[in-house]
């Protein structure tokens, strides 16, 4: 049991946690730029600053681990004044650049510069500038927004085992890069693009598209994984944003729904983007382009008319022209109801993918673990056949390399063992 002293409160806690945690347990905001629950502490951007009584310079909350009787202040006029220099250093370099940049509405450095800034600046010196790099097709980088908080190299290294991120130089030459000229070879870039507390590392298929604040947020959970990660789709209407979603909405993009028991603060990057290839994206409308017969001239029918048209055919040639085909995600509820709709066509001619029944999947056995999946954290022994989960499910392989890191025993047991024909990979 800890009992310590926030703001002239006392506050009890059982754990040993961080003056930062324990703050956030009490309901007191600490800024913060570099920290994040998932990574290590760097303690570099110096913002989570606070004054610690006997202590004659104020200290990083976010390593700093809390002691019976310690008494913290959070709002004196040491913090404050410090918070300010802090940001004023920040801003030194950075460029004036929101009204073009896409982090614009929902940037860290913008809420704490209103709430903890000054409001003038005393730089009058010429502004650096950083070349910007090429990361990708899915990261997009303005390397001279970047205040160096180093999360998105803590990311790669500790969570996508990419060690491809580092810093370079000192003081005020200091960069965040590459060390050779590579693209991030990993299904887990998309984060990146939510970790960066700035506009350094943005969205390149999002790019001047929208702003945070005309985009419609629903929750959902993806399908394209099997682990059912919760995700928040943003979608925009081309006129006017409407309360309910209709058939004039875009979807602009997908970000992750914080879930501790499945997927935390990740997802993959097929979540991320793979409504871009649906009938409903950006791109498209929900139309169905379709030539008319004995012509070659091709026509856009809403879906409505689509079925109408297919309902009211009245050549026979026509209608034993009209094929189903059936992909690897097709559910069983809607294999049935496709075949009665083909029935009623007088046509019931269904292609089926080959694969599609090679395990029967109504049995739990074939799908279901042998422990929850929040459970591989504590695992002691992980046995993996014939898989390759870095790109079958990258939140499972994001988890098993977490416990291969802390523990050490995976590879040790497969040798020890001398198991053959088994493909494991980290």
């Amino acid at each position: 049991m800890f009992e310590i002293t926030i703001n002239n409160k006392k506050y009890i806690f059982e754990n040993q946690i961080t003056v930062l945690q324990a703050c956030e347990q009490a309901d007191i905001k600490i800024p913060r730029f570099c920290y994040h629950n998932a990574l290590s502490v760097a303690g570099s951007c110096r913002m989570c600053l606070v004054e610690l009584e006997k202590s004659p310079k104020p200290v990083a909350s976010c390593a700093l681990p809390i002691a019976p009787g310690m008494v913290i202040f959070t709002e004196s006029p040491l913090v404050k004044k410090a918070r300010e220099a802090v940001l004023e250093f920040l801003l030194i370099n950075h460029p004036l650049d929101c009204p073009i940049c896409d982090q614009g509405g929902e940037c860290d450095l913008q809420d704490l510069t209103l709430n903890y800034g000054v409001d003038r600046s005393r730089f009058y010196e010429i502004k650096r500038g950083v070349e910007d790099k090429e990361c990708g097709p899915i990261v997009k980088t303005i390397m001279t927004r970047c205040i160096h908080c180093t999360r998105c190299i803590r990311f790669l290294t500790e969570l996508a085992g990419l060690e491809v991120f580092g810093s370079l130089g000192r003081g005020e030459i200091m960069e965040i890069g590459t060390y050779l000229n590579k693209y991030l070879k990993t299904e887990l870039s998309g984060n990146l693009i939510d970790l960066c507390p700035v506009g350094a590392l943005t969205s390149k298929p999002y790019a001047f598209l929208s702003r945070n604040w005309e985009l419609k947020k629903i929750e959902s959970v993806d399908f394209f994984d099997t682990f059912g990660t919760n995700i928040v789709v943003h979608t925009k209407n081309r006129s006017i944003i409407n309360k309910k979603f209709n058939v004039n909405d875009q979807i602009l993009r997908i970000l992750p729904k914080t879930n501790f028991n499945l997927n935390e603060y990740w997802i993959s990057d097929k979540t991320r983007y793979a409504f871009d290839g649906a009938f409903i994206n950006r791109n498209s409308d929900l139309t169905v382009s379709s030539k008319e017969f004995f012509s070659n001239r091709k026509k856009f029918l809403s879906w409505q008319a689509f079925y109408s048209f297919l309902k009211n055919m009245d050549t026979p040639l026509v209608q034993k022209n009209i094929v189903g085909l059936v992909g690897n995600l097709t559910s069983v509820e809607e294999l049935y109801f496709f075949f009665k709709y083909l029935k009623k066509l007088q046509n019931a001619t269904l292609f089926l993918n080959k694969n599609l029944f090679k395990f029967n999947v109504d049995l739990p056995n074939f799908y279901l673990f042998n422990s929850k999946f929040i459970s591989i954290d504590s695992s002691d022994l992980i046995l993996l056949i014939g898989t390759n989960p870095r790109i079958e499910s990258s939140l499972l392989n994001v988890r098993i390399l977490n416990n291969f890191l802390i523990k050490k025993f995976l590879l040790d047991i497969l040798e020890n063992f001398q198991i053959l024909h088994i493909r494991y990979y980290i």
